[in-house]
């Protein structure tokens, strides 16, 4: 796949400095190529600490993070489960203490979102062998750790209320209790188990078996094997696993692949490889708008392989064919962490987590074109094709005026204004290399904005910088003038 490259400068456009660093979002300049309708970043937060995972409640609505602290950074640690409001930008709570491994509360990261909890709320790890759930409102997290093997994957398990583990070649059912975890249901599998996939409308718990190269099919209701393989080809080892029940796919990330299987045929339907020192990290599927949000995140260490930027990419899970909506995700680099996704119904706003500068960022669906009017029985007709026209200046056409504009002139409407801001001063904004025992930058406590000034918002330097929506996402500017670094990569199926 080729990318090509090209340093545009931003011309034509009102410089704004930014006293921060600058934050890495493609901009509009004189060498770019023209728009091309992809999803537009609106927003980044950097409040919610180093987020981990990210999951959108399919019933509440509401947007959970979990997260690290930030390494590097002095002041309270930032580490917990964080529940926001998806269209405000708004920290409703945070969860900053869950079961430890002596039964006595500690703040510990929310490493991994096993899956949503009836109503409201998230089944979430913690720790080596902790399971834990909390809602949005719940200062502490209720649950407990298991004894013996490490957890090494998890997801909500098709009974409600339960959480489906794999510790080593171990999978089990918990019931999550309010001081303990307790064992339901245990198999013992053919190898070491690796990630999940569980759908619930058929049954069935999909384990990947990375030593024999095959998806392994579980039926959730017995708790045993059923019989059922799909093989894989040669690569990698499955990274995570994604269920997209409405057109019986699932999805596989593989080392610099992304594989689509059909669970019918139990054959590969579709493949796409990753740029030159990318990586699949995630991917999020859509079913209300037939769409799969992966996210490919940059290996991080230019000039060797990789350019420190990574992709969200928009796939039509209907065709299995590249949507051409994609964005660029500059900084997301897998240095310290993988990066995560999450969509609204619809597809109306996606939200990307880079552990890497410890950020939120928030997409929004490009808006189609609005269609032309149907012309009134009163509007000028055109000629017909047949008759040639002639623009010499025998057509009568009139010189222009002195008073008219001119064809430079700019419109008038400055157009909705979104935020955007830059990696804090004191370093919250920028994840540190190293151990992830240091504090936070800020304690967040609830009730920040994306659009607020402030704790808990996008302020970075202690104002927030508006930029007409109409320039898109040229926020890229540093002194005046900024060289950018622009890409398309295009996904061969």
């Amino acid at each position: 796949m080729l990318r090509p490259r090209a340093a545009g400068t931003l011309a034509g456009i009102t410089a704004v400095v930014l006293t921060a660093v600058v934050v890495g979002t493609p901009a509009a300049g004189a060498e770019d190529p023209p728009a091309t309708g992809g999803y537009e970043r609106t927003a980044r937060l950097t409040t919610v600490g180093k987020p981990l995972d990210l999951l959108l409640h399919p019933e509440s609505g509401k947007l959970y993070v979990g997260s690290d602290t930030v390494a590097g950074t002095t002041g309270a640690s930032l580490a917990g489960v964080y529940a926001l409001d998806p269209a405000a930008g708004n920290v409703l709570s945070w969860v900053k203490t869950s079961p430890g491994s002596t039964g006595a509360p500690a703040q510990l990261p929310g490493k991994r979102l096993a899956g949503p909890l009836p109503g409201d709320g998230v089944h979430y790890l913690v720790g080596l062998r902790g399971v834990a759930a909390a809602k949005d409102g719940d200062t502490a997290g209720r649950g407990g750790w298991l004894t013996g093997t490490t957890i090494t994957q998890a997801r909500s398990g098709a009974k409600a209320g339960t959480v489906v583990v794999v510790r080593g070649t171990r999978l089990e059912e918990v019931a999550v209790g309010e001081t303990s975890v307790t064992v339901e249901r245990s198999l013992t599998l053919p190898a070491t188990g690796g990630p999940l996939a569980v759908d619930s409308a058929s049954g069935r718990i999909w384990v990947a078996d990375n030593a024999n190269s095959l998806l392994r099919g579980v039926d959730s209701v017995a708790f045993a094997p059923d019989g059922k393989t799909i093989p894989l080809g040669p690569g990698a080892a499955v990274s995570f696993l994604e269920w997209d029940v409405e057109h019986g796919k699932v999805w596989a990330g593989r080392g610099a692949v992304l594989e689509a299987y059909d669970i019918a045929s139990g054959e590969l339907a579709a493949a796409f490889r990753a740029e030159p020192g990318d990586s699949i990290a995630d991917v999020a599927v859509d079913p209300r708008s037939d769409q799969a949000f992966a996210v490919w995140q940059d290996h991080g260490n230019p000039p060797e392989e990789g350019d420190g930027v990574g992709q969200l990419t928009v796939y039509d899970t209907a065709t299995l064919k590249d949507a051409g909506k994609g964005a660029e995700l500059p900084g997301n680099n897998g240095q310290l962490g993988s990066s995560s996704v999450a969509v609204t119904p619809g597809g109306g706003s996606v939200f990307v987590a880079s552990p890497s500068d410890a950020s939120l960022t928030v997409f929004t669906a490009p808006v189609p074109p609005t269609p032309s009017a149907p012309p009134s029985p009163s509007d000028p007709v055109s000629p017909s094709p047949s008759v040639p026209v002639s623009p010499g200046p025998s057509d009568g056409s009139p010189d222009p005026s002195p008073g008219d504009p001119g064809p430079d002139a700019g419109p008038t409407d400055s157009g909705t204004t979104v935020p955007v801001d830059g990696p804090t001063a004191d370093g919250n904004g920028v994840g540190g290399a190293g151990d992830t025992s240091g504090g936070g930058a800020q304690s967040t406590t609830g009730g920040g904005s994306f659009t607020a000034a402030g704790g808990g918002s996008l302020a970075s330097t202690g104002s927030d910088v508006i930029l007409p929506a109409a320039a898109g996402t040229a926020a890229l500017i540093a002194s005046g003038t900024a060289a950018v670094l622009w890409r398309r990569r295009r996904a061969t199926a």
